[in-house]
């Protein structure tokens, strides 16, 4: 069993996710590249500063830009949405081996509708079924069908509800968006060109095995300790996934490893020290998505850089420490700092609202040039102006 330092392991999960850039990762092929190591992204539609998974990306790619992630998805779609870990975005490849989870996730769709009484959406998936079969991409405003009620939460009408349904069992896919709207087709018609043929006999223990392994690629470095990395059905349940990966160790497909001062036991895809050959020589700062892959399991993150963060977008203002909407700050390999930004379209401009220096981090010339490099790398990834303050604020936090 491998040893790591603290440090070790910081390291080497930077360096997996190219948060160091050491890897000439660029634009939509970058974008796409990334994507065959980590496999899945969160997708969620605030959009304060960007959406979790363009920032996600741009935090890994040079030159990054939207419209990479929308050709990969509803252009060349070598990329779809679907429930992963919550709603995600993963490789189309992968979309026959989620039948499992989409199963599981399609009682906690009836049980929506249930709540919501939009039980009536079940009588009418003919109906739209046949809808979608004949006009193909649709979206919730193109059809009308069942019932129409005020609502303040969820769909207000039942081909609403209908469509959300098929999709969520696979008969559709989201074709395109126009912003946050959906537009759904038949998924036979927008996977067309991918070979399903070999996963369609697979059996629930290679699923099993297929998809922890898989899970643990998306991180990197995970502990067997419940927490957001390991979120979602089948993974959360916690001896399910402890007799997994110990078949997945002697079957000699992951590693187990131990971290100084860390007692759990932790985990890396095979291979993983293969990313270690890379490196970089240079300063890098990054600033990481609250929804990021790595931070997927904060009390980790926590035990690993000594860096508390939650994600208080939906706490009570009064209660928040920090903001709505916070990024954390990553500088050669060490959570740093964080920020708050006004909303980007609003603001016309990368704003900072408010700098945070983490705890016993005394900025040097070297640091603050590095994240001021980094800002300009993200304006333009934004492509906003950026706030004369900006540098003011971070010199004076």
């Amino acid at each position: 069993m491998k040893f790591y330092s603290k440090r070790e392991a910081r390291h080497l999960l930077c360096r997996y996710h190219n948060l160091d850039g050491a890897e000439a990762l660029c634009g939509k092929a970058g974008a796409e590249k990334i994507m065959q190591r980590i496999h899945s992204i969160q997708y969620d539609p605030l959009n304060v500063v960007a959406r979790n998974a363009d920032l996600v990306l741009q935090a890994r790619v040079k030159d990054y830009k939207e419209q990479d992630l929308y050709d990969l998805l509803y252009q060349e779609h070598k990329l779809a949405d679907g429930f992963d870990k919550e709603m995600c975005i993963y490789e189309s490849k992968d979309f026959e081996r989620f039948s499992h989870v989409r199963g599981e996730h399609l009682k906690q769709v009836v049980l929506t509708l249930q709540y919501r009484n939009q039980m009536g959406a079940l009588e009418i998936l003919d109906d739209v079924r046949d809808f979608v079969t004949k006009h193909g991409k649709t979206g919730a405003k193109d059809i009308s069908i069942g019932e129409v009620r005020e609502s303040s939460w969820g769909p207000k009408k039942l081909s609403s509800a209908a469509l959300d349904y098929l999709f969520n069992s696979g008969e559709l896919c989201v074709a395109g968006k126009k912003g946050t709207q959906k537009y759904f087709d038949l998924t036979e018609r927008v996977l067309s060109d991918i070979d399903f043929s070999c996963d369609q006999d697979m059996t629930i223990e290679e699923f099993l095995e297929w998809y922890i392994e898989r899970r643990l690629q998306s991180v990197g470095l995970v502990w067997n300790k419940s927490g957001g990395a390991w979120q979602g059905h089948f993974v959360g349940d916690n001896e399910l996934r402890r007799s997994t990966l110990q078949t997945l160790v002697e079957k000699n497909k992951i590693e187990d490893v131990r971290v100084e001062g860390i007692e759990e036991t932790f985990y890396v895809p095979k291979g993983m020290e293969a990313y270690l050959e890379y490196q970089t020589s240079d300063s890098y700062a990054r600033f990481i998505a609250p929804l990021d892959n790595m931070m997927w399991d904060r009390q980790m993150v926590e035990a690993l850089f000594g860096f508390t963060y939650r994600w208080e977008v939906y706490t009570p203002v009064v209660k928040r420490k920090y903001g709505y909407y916070v990024l954390p700050v990553l500088y050669n390999g060490e959570l740093i700092a964080r920020f708050e930004a006004e909303p980007v379209r609003q603001a016309g401009a990368f704003v900072i609202k408010n700098w945070w220096w983490e705890s016993g981090i005394q900025p040097d010339d070297d640091m603050i040039e590095t994240i001021e490099q980094e800002m300009l790398r993200f304006v333009q990834f934004l492509q906003v102006d950026h706030a004369k303050e900006n540098m003011e604020k971070l010199r004076t936090a």
